[in-house]
């Protein structure tokens, strides 16, 4: 019989030693009961991360990341659950039941992907007809070891030597022809021939595909060829380094998108490690969801000539209604990101991505550098491309590129401010108003129905503590009672509660007063919608007293860009509360 996975979870735990495991990723000091050290999850000087020998879990206090070993695996690493455990269940001689792993049917691919990329690498870095593609890697600024981090490889000139070499592997044809490695006419042949070779990864870590790129200027022939689509790989579903890039993303919540993958690397190599590139392509829905699943602020870092210009506005554009906040890099005139480093160097390209400008100025200052302010037609085109861009924007953002405008074209605010209230009378927005909800009709309801799903399985409390370490509690019998809760969860290794005797042995008179009138564990109809839907009620509740604390903040400043960057920063959380909006199963509202 197959071991089941709590079980199996339980045994690798106590198996590992959390503080050694952790250890080998970010060194810890003993303080006390527990061990400190810098949190491997964001960036910080001062230690915050907390490892409890006794307990097995870890915590920071700064960005609240916490768990086991399993969960420190799955985030470091970058692995699926099962993943996890299999790594920790190796490295304790710890033999899992086949079953419990079910076959991937694609595995068989991946594999070979895995071994076709090898075999560029060592071409690379082992032979003499490498020593070209070296040589135009080093004067590119790669050192070996940036090479070695992106796998980078080399495909040899002949006709056939991947698929020769794959072949004393006893890798069949058809599979190389199924990824796309090899081709056939009259001979077997290998798809690419003399290229510098970049592997394509999953966001596991998995070599899906491959990009080509060319290296001298005597191949008269696409700069780049990628990966046809196979079973394995889609462009529009991979993006460049994402697997690398996710725990710099997170740290640095946000992602930088180049033209190409020389300048991920290229980047990455002065510090910069959250870069990520497309295929050529426009970013897809899926790379969409893909980069706003770990975070919701995306710089462009394009080329400065006229093309990089046009496919900035275009990715603007294509970017306009997703959860995703743009902002733009000021790269100089036919400036790309790999001569700015070379000639300006790692520092001003850290500041380069750091004062990146938001979309709309971007636009803005594009739009002004077209302009003939001596034009009278210029300029009432202009105006009515900013009037456009600004339609539906906040009155403070509206304000504030009115005055912008006047200041640039030389015309009185007022008259400005006369024109767009004319063309924009019946569409000029307003800051809605947060409409006050009674607290017992929703968000004290959700506070009552998280009990049961945390009483029922261990899951829902760190789902909820992961995200919620800092909210404001509404009543404080219910806040005592879920701190009960994870208490119990923080010292046992289960992963459930039993009602009755969590009743009897942990709470008060006070919390089982509140217990009897509101728990109704033994008949409360679980359903895992709802508990979703219950996320969704308590992040608009920490959203609106967010809100109430900015605009107090908003109330108190006394500079039109304070108010601007506060004002953004209410608009961004409605943007993004907006896109959050799902079907709503839950009983509360």
């Amino acid at each position: 019989m197959a071991e089941h996975k709590d079980s199996l979870a339980d045994k690798i735990l106590e198996a590992t030693d959390i503080v050694e495991l952790i250890n080998e990723v970010t060194p810890l000091e003993k303080k006390g009961k527990n061990h400190m050290g810098l949190c491997p999850f964001h960036q910080e000087n001062t230690p915050s991360f907390s490892v409890s020998e006794d307990k097995q879990l870890y915590h920071c206090f700064s960005c609240k990341a916490s768990g086991n070993a399993i969960t420190f695996v799955k985030e470091t690493k970058n692995m699926m659950s099962k993943d996890a455990m299999k790594y920790l269940a190796d490295r304790a001689n710890i033999t899992m039941s086949s079953e419990y792993f079910k076959d991937d049917p694609l595995q068989k691919y991946y594999d070979i992907n895995q071994e076709a990329q090898d075999f560029y690498k060592v071409y690379l870095q082992h032979t003499k007809s490498g020593q070209a593609a070296l040589k135009y890697l080093q004067k590119r600024e790669l050192s070996g070891k940036i090479l070695d981090k992106f796998d980078i490889g080399l495909a040899p000139a002949q006709g056939d030597s991947l698929y020769q070499a794959l072949r004393k592997k006893e890798i069949l044809k058809s599979d190389m022809q199924d990824l796309g490695l090899v081709g056939e006419n009259d001979n077997v042949y290998d798809v690419f021939r003399n290229r510098i070779m970049f592997p394509l990864h999953d966001q596991r870590g998995r070599v899906v595909g491959f990009s080509g790129r060319i290296f001298s200027d005597d191949q008269k022939t696409a700069k780049y060829v990628n990966s046809t689509k196979t079973a394995t790989f889609e462009k529009n579903k991979v993006l460049y380094n994402l697997h690398r890039a996710s725990k710099a993303i997170k740290e640095q919540d946000r992602a930088v998108l180049f033209e190409g993958f020389m300048d991920v690397i290229k980047a990455d190599s002065v510090g910069i490690h959250e870069g990520l590139a497309t295929m050529g392509t426009a970013l897809s829905k899926e790379h969409v969801r893909l980069i706003s699943s770990i975070t919701k602020t995306l710089v462009l870092c394009f080329d400065g000539d006229d093309a990089g210009q046009e496919a900035t506005r275009s990715m603007i554009d294509t970017l306009k209604n997703t959860p995703l906040s743009i902002y733009v890099t000021k790269l100089p005139h036919k400036v790309d990101p790999d001569d700015f480093i070379t000639q300006e160097g790692p520092e001003a390209f850290h500041r380069l991505i750091d004062e990146a400008i938001s979309a709309d100025e971007y636009s803005y200052d594009y739009l002004f550098a077209q302009t003939n302010t001596e034009k009278l037609t210029d300029i009432e085109r202009f105006k009515k491309q900013i009037f456009k861009l600004i339609g539906n924007k906040s009155n403070v953002e509206q304000g504030h590129y009115l005055n912008k405008l006047a200041e640039d074209l030389g015309v009185p605010v007022a008259t400005l401010e006369l024109d767009f209230r004319t063309l924009h009378k019946d569409t000029i927005p307003t800051y809605k108003k947060i409409e006050k909800i009674e607290v017992p009709d929703k968000f004290l309801k959700a506070e009552r129905s998280f009990i049961h799903y945390f009483l029922k399985d261990e899951y829902y409390a760190r789902r909820f503590r992961s995200e919620f370490e800092d909210v404001t509690y509404i009543d404080k019998a219910a806040r005592d009672i879920q701190f009960e809760i994870f208490e119990y969860y923080d010292l046992n290794r289960q992963s459930c509660i039993v009602p009755a005797l969590f009743y009897d042995n942990k709470l008060s008179s006070k919390q089982k007063e509140y217990f009897d009138r509101f728990i109704k564990w033994h008949e409360y109809p679980y359903h895992e919608a709802e508990f979703e839907d219950l996320l969704g009620v308590m992040r608009e509740y920490t959203r609106r007293n967010k809100i109430e604390n900015l605009k107090k903040q908003l109330k108190a400043c006394e500079t039109d860009e304070a108010k601007f960057k506060i004002k953004k920063k209410i608009d961004r959380m409605i943007k993004e509360a907006n896109h959050g909006k799902r079907k709503n199963y839950s009983r509360i509202n």
